[in-house]
Order: C-alpha cells, then structure tokens, then sequence
C-alpha cells in the first residue's frame, strides 16, 4: 500500500514562493488583439505565444436528410432509424469520412453528455410521405439513440390502440447489455442527442421533443468504475482537504502583504530573508512593503509597487493544505485576477479601512465591485471579507460597522450572504503587525472583535463537494512546459482523479497519452483528486500540443469541446449596444476565446426569467439575454447545472467586464457544417 507523502517543509515549485526570487505564478490570461492570436501565457515553463489560427476540433460529416422524425423508440430496444429522418448523431468511426447532412446544422465531435443535451441547430430535413406518418415532437416526446439504419421504419398513426408493439419483452440483463451497447458507441464517437432548430423557440427555450442522455453519462460512469476496479492498487489520499484561496480587491488594499506576513508566520521565510527585503524596500522609499515583497518578486512589481501577476505559494495546516493565489488589484491587471479567480475554492475580499481607500475602491469604476462580481461568476462560493489596516484607525469599531454596512447589501447581490446563504464572514485585521491572521488580537487592542482568526476560519471550513473522484477526469490546463526533456501539463483537478500509468485526452485535440509522473506543490505522489494543484509529467504528447484552456479528461468522457452555445447573459457596463456579430473576449476557466453573439434569442426578466422580447435586434446595458454564441475556436464548456466550473463565464472588451453569462446548452453544430449547408 502506498501512502501519502507529508511535505515536511516548503519546497518551491511553479506554484511556490522562493525566497531567492524564482516565484512562480498563476499566469495572466492575455487579452487577445482582434483577429488576432494569443500571446500565451506566462510562468514556469510555459510556452510561447500561437498565432490565433483555428484549430477545429475533429469533425465527422453526418448522414444526408439527417433530420430527426420524432418517432418514440424505447432505450432498451434496437430500432432502424428513418432512412430520411434519422437522428445526425449516429456513430462513425474516427478514421471514415461521411457525408454532411443537406439544411441541418450538425457535426459535433467532442463527447458530450449533459442535461440539457448537446444540440443542433439546423432544420430537419423533409421525410417522405409514402414511408412514413409525421409525428410532432411535442406528441412523440423522445427520440432513438441507436445509429442510423439502412431501411426506413414506418411511424403507425395514431388512434386506436395509441401504442407500438415492442415484441418480446427483454430480460434486464439484456437491456442493460443493450443499453451499455449503444452507449460504448456514443463513447467512441463523441456524440450525443441533437436538437434541430426547429426545437429552439423563438423565446431560446426548447420544445420537450428530446429525451436525456442520461443512459450515456451512465454508461461513463460505469465505465470509469470498471477501469478503477482493474487497478488493484489501493491509494491512500491525505485526508486533509485542499483548498485554493485567492485574495483579490482594490490596488494598495494589503493583498500582498498580507500573503507574505502569512508565509512569514509559517516559518516558510526566516527572519533573514525578512531583514533583507526590508533593507531592499527602504531603498525603494516603501517602508513597511518587506511583506510584500515576499510575493511580489520581480523587480518591476517592487520598484513600482504594483502586483502584476497572479503570484501562489503553498502552506499546510494541521487540518488543510492551503494555496494562497495573490491577485493583482489594478484594473489593468484583471485577466490575470481572473486567471486566479477561475482556480479558486475560497476568496479573500481584501478592503483597506483607511479613510478614502475604502471610498475608492468602493464606488463605481473600483476594483472591490468588480472584482467581488468576478469571483462569483468564476463559481467562488465562499467568500471572507477582511477588513484590513485596522491598526491605521485605531481599531475603530465605528468605522468597521461603517464599511460593512455598505458591503453586506452590495455582496448579497453578487449571492454572498452572512445569515442566509451562510457563505460571508467578515474580520477585521491589520496584514502589516499580523493581528486576526493567525493569531487573535490582544484584548487591549481589539476588545470588541471575539471571532475567528483569518486562518482560523480557513481551518475549520467545511466546502460541500460538488465532484467526487469517481466522476469523469476535469483538468483545465493552465498550460504546459518541458524539464529536462520532460513534458509537463498542469491546472486544477476539478473533478474525478487519475493514478500513475493510466491513459487520458485533451480536448479538443483527443490527443492521448499516458501519465508518468504526478507532482503536488513539488511532492511525488501517485494519485491525485478533485482540488489538487498537479503538474502531470506525460508520455505520448508535446508541450507544443497544449495551450491554455484545453482540458485533460477521462477515456471516455462525457466532456466535450463546442463552437457554438446558448447562454443567459446579463449585459452589465457596455458603451453600444449588443447585437448579432458583437465579438468580445469570453474568459472561461483557464481559457480565454474570441466569441461573438451569433443570434440574441430573447430578453428575459432578470428576476423572473419570463421572456419579455423574442428575437430582439439589440441589447443594451442592464439587459438579460438568452443568446447563441459563437467561439474563434471549439472550447471545452458544459451546461452550469451540469457542472458548474465549467458553465460559467465572463465578456470583456476595452479592459472592462461587460456581461457575464450561464451555459446553457450546447450544440453540436460546426461552421464547417454550416458552410456545407449553406447556413453560414
């Protein structure tokens, strides 16, 4: 039996503090020049910027007149589809070409399976009326999941009996056996139910002419559990959880400093490195910055004062193991917050109680709203409130109340909630002399103030898990390097879990390879789960081969890279107005896209959900829209009531954030197909 490895203390890696200047960082994600590519990101080993070139994902043309009939066939029955009404989503093996369908958007590859399914926005094709009894969706209500067959199956009208006669009825053995059939063969092709155009209302909402593909993910699931019962190897997990804290907030507001004086207090920096950094901040005439500029390393950062990247740096409790992620507060700096905020469990809303800081921060244009707003569309749903610099005003308690009596409503907005949701504390704290960050106030100090410390709070947190490790494999790479020959790719384990020797994707490329080694914050282990920071030493793929935001996943999956989407988006600051073809910078986990709107479906009430306007021609700030989106390049996305961290997502454009947005559903539709049929 193997057993976890303790860190026995800090070891810098790309995701660590070291002391002699090599820190590693989370690396900005760069805003993309229109048209243009990627600069690629920063940060240990990372790799050069791409051009921008699309990189479509592997297309499989479908069946001519591949529209879908709307006859019922039960799951645990094999039927012959409609020659000319089939479902486009039959199975093609990845080496055979076919034909695209005529008037259907179609040709989806990635593998997908979700609630609400994978759909296709073309139309379906005319069905011949001496064959076959056109059924409405609406009546029908479901749809086969089996292939496309040779021979067209005649829909009896209905009437009489109103039912089908479904022959001998099968054993539950059999069904399971055909139901796993059918489902090994979507698991090859990557496809799942369509929905056709005429599905989508006018209002974005879909007609209930689809089933689910539950018995897919199923399937998956199944799969996954058979894999893990063949490895017989026993793995023990270090039963402390892991969580990523990222501290963000306005400029000047003590992120930094406090990240450093916590390192400090962990033993992690001696007192002579501290002599030394404060020695360097005297000569820089920023007295008192030495905890700083234990985060803050490059000189460019120390000279100037200002945090520019996401830098990270691990400690341990005796009940957690904690990455702290330090996020630039400067509003031209906010990719790179994001590209914290999108690997993180818990935020810290950092706010200065300085007279004025607080003030500016706080209004319109101030980093404190949008940065808040930010960390919960990332899907942050723990937040700690510290309001810092306490000892500049004396430990004031009126001016305490003061700053979170107009926080408390502001953050309730953004779904953080001291009393109802229970996902808000607040504390205050002094990041410079260390109070309520480890260790609790003197009482001559802070009388008033009988709560938790900051890491107390952090140490006695209990998060609900959302993924477990027997879901599929959800890595969003942050990026990729090689050592020594070696090729490395590394990001955040969002769900389920891979052990040494095992065989995974990345999407969209479906690029496969082995895993040779797994690093956590610079210790060996064998395998790694949901919440843990891993660079995965691999065989079999290229650094060239990964770029930010492709995602590493489980063979198979049920994860699937898309060009096209719908979304709930609510408009938030924007100069004109929003209308089809209106492109901006879609930031999505750790990727970053070029998208543009393909077609507004509907404005809906923001509270209610109720359609207001079908079809709009624009929408304004202070709008919320159901949308079709369109990407530069296929993502890797998922509906967020599927699964949350990968549905959720933010539009910026000229340095601001101007709507953010819920995945809806997704489609399986391709501009190559579209262009084929004429759609584009």
């Amino acid at each position: 039996m193997s057993g976890w490895a303790q860190p026995g203390g800090f070891n810098p890696n790309a995701n660590a503090y070291n002391p002699q200047g090599q820190q590693g960082y989370y690396p900005p994600q760069q805003q993309q020049p229109q048209g243009g590519g990627y600069g690629g990101q920063q940060g240990r080993g990372g790799y050069g910027g791409y051009s921008g070139a699309y990189y479509p994902p592997q297309q499989f043309q479908q069946p001519q007149f591949g529209g879908y009939s709307g006859a019922y066939y039960p799951p645990q029955q094999q039927h012959q589809q409609p020659q000319f009404g089939g479902y486009s989503g039959a199975y093609y093996p990845p080496q055979q070409q076919h034909q695209q369908p005529q008037g259907e958007y179609a040709g989806h590859s990635g593998g997908h399976a979700s609630q609400p399914p994978v759909d296709n926005i073309g139309n379906t094709a005319p069905q011949k009326q001496q064959d076959q009894q056109k059924v409405s969706a609406v009546e029908s209500g479901k749809l086969s999941l089996g292939g496309a067959a040779s021979e067209p199956v005649v829909v009896p009208k209905k009437g009489k009996a109103g039912t089908l006669s479904l022959g001998k009825k099968k054993t539950e053995d059999d069904k399971k056996k055909n139901e796993d059939t059918k489902a090994a063969e979507e698991s090859k092709k990557g496809t799942s139910a369509a929905v056709t155009m005429s599905d989508e209302k006018k209002d974005g909402t879909l007609s209930n002419s689809k089933m689910s593909t539950e018995d897919f993910r199923e399937y998956v699931k199944r799969e996954i559990a058979k894999q893990r019962e063949q490895n017989k190897k026993e793995f023990v997990r270090d039963p402390r959880p892991h969580f990523n804290v990222v501290f963000c907030g306005h400029v000047d507001a003590g992120k930094s400093t406090i990240s450093g004086h916590l390192l400090m207090e962990k033993g992690l920096v001696d007192q002579r490195e501290m002599e030394k950094l404060r020695r360097e901040a005297e000569v820089h005439h920023r007295e008192g910055w030495e905890y700083a500029y234990v985060m803050d390393v490059s000189e460019d950062e120390r000279t100037k004062g200002i945090t520019r990247e996401t830098g990270a740096a691990y400690i341990e409790t005796e009940k957690r193991r904690v990455t702290i992620l330090d996020a630039p507060g400067h509003k031209a700096f906010v990719p790179s917050m994001i590209g914290g905020a999108t690997q993180a469990d818990i935020c810290v809303l950092v706010i200065s109680s300085r007279k004025g800081e607080f003030e500016t921060g706080f209004e319109k244009g101030g980093q404190t709203r949008e940065h808040a707003m930010l960390v919960r569309t990332c899907g942050v749903k723990q937040m700690i409130c510290v309001i810092n610099k306490m000892d500049e005003c004396g430990w004031d308690k009126g001016r305490y109340d003061e700053i979170i009596g107009k926080l408390k409503p502001f953050l309730r907005q953004n779904g953080y909630d001291e009393e109802k949701a229970k996902n808000l504390c607040f504390i205050p704290i002094a990041g410079l002399t260390g109070e309520n960050l480890i260790h609790h106030s003197p009482d001559d100090v802070c009388p008033w103030y009988k709560g938790p410390t900051m890491m107390g709070f952090i140490d006695n947190l209990v998060l609900p898990e959302t993924k477990s490790e027997n879901d599929v494999l959800c890595i969003p790479l942050v990026g990729s390097y090689k050592d020594d020959g070696r090729v490395f790719i590394y990001g955040k384990v969002e769900s389920g879990s891979i052990a040494l020797g095992e065989k995974l994707q990345i999407l969209p490329t479906k690029l496969e390879a082995f895993v040779e080694g797994i690093s956590i914050e610079s210790t060996e282990f064998e395998k790694c789960y949901p919440g843990d920071n891993v660079h995965l030493r691999m065989r079999g793929v290229d650094e060239s081969d990964i770029h930010a935001g492709y995602v590493a996943t489980s063979i198979p999956t049920t994860l699937s890279a898309v060009e096209y989407f719908q979304a709930r988006v609510v408009i938030l600051d924007v100069k004109n107005i929003i209308c089809a073809g209106s492109r901006v910078m879609l930031h999505a986990h750790a990727a970053q896209e070029e998208v543009s709107f393909h077609k507004l479906l509907a404005k809906v009430d923001k509270k209610t959900g109720e359609v207001l306007e079908k079809e709009p021609t624009h929408a304004k700030a202070g709008d919320v829209v159901i949308a079709r989106m369109e990407l530069e390049r296929s993502l890797v996305l998922e509906a967020h009531k599927v699964f949350d961290k990968m549905g959720r997502f933010m539009l910026r454009e000229d340095g601001k954030t101007i709507a953010i947005g819920l995945v809806m559903k997704l489609y399986e539709s391709t501009r190559e197909s579209l262009a084929k049929s004429g759609k584009a």
